[in-house]
C-alpha cells in the first residue's frame, strides 16, 4: 500500500474537507482536522482516521475533492475538465490545450509515462504495453482512475 495524504490543520484556518465521490455523484466527506490518511489496495481506496476506517471499491468511485466551509478570497476560478476516453487499446485526448502536462503512474505510485503537449489539439496514448489493472491519469493537476482489463 502507498499512503497518499497525510495534512494537519491549523487551529486558525477554515475548516476542510476531503469529499468522496462515488461514480453516481453522492459524497462522503471527512475532516482535515481528523487528519485523514489515503491508502490503495488493488481494489479499494482506504479512508483512515483516528475514529475510523472505510474502504471504497475503486470501480465504484469517481473522485477525490477538497473543499472549505469559509469563502475564500479567490474570484474568478476556472475548472477546465479535461476530457478523454479509451479509444481501443489508447487514451484518446480529443482536444488538449497548448503546455498541458499528462502523467500516468500505477496504483502503487511509479510514474508509468509523462509528457508534456506543446500544440493544442488531439493526443493519444497507447495502453497496449501495460499489464492489466489500475491506473491513475493526472492532466494539468485533476486526476482520474483508469482499469485496463
Amino acid at each position: 500500500m502507498l499512503t497518499c495524504l497525510s495534512i494537519t490543520m491549523m487551529a486558525d484556518e477554515p475548516k476542510m474537507y476531503l469529499l468522496i465521490w462515488d461514480n453516481d455523484n453522492s459524497s462522503v466527506a471527512y475532516a482535515l482536522d481528523d487528519e485523514p490518511k489515503i491508502t490503495f489496495s488493488d481494489t479499494d481506496l482506504i479512508i483512515k482516521t483516528n475514529n475510523v476506517e472505510v474502504n471504497y471499491p475503486l470501480e465504484s468511485m469517481n473522485r477525490f475533492t477538497y473543499e472549505t466551509s469559509k469563502n475564500t478570497a479567490i474570484r474568478n476560478l476556472q475548472t477546465d475538465e479535461v476530457t478523454f476516453r479509451i479509444d481501443g487499446e489508447s487514451l484518446l485526448f480529443p482536444s488538449l490545450k497548448a503546455n498541458s502536462k499528462i502523467s500516468l503512474y500505477s496504483l502503487n505510485g511509479t510514474l508509468v509515462f509523462t509528457r508534456i503537449i506543446q500544440e493544442m489539439g488531439e493526443y493519444s496514448f497507447p495502453l497496449s504495453g501495460l499489464i492489466p489493472g489500475v491506473y491513475l491519469v493526472n492532466i494539468n493537476g485533476l486526476t482520474y482512475k483508469v482499469v485496463k482489463r
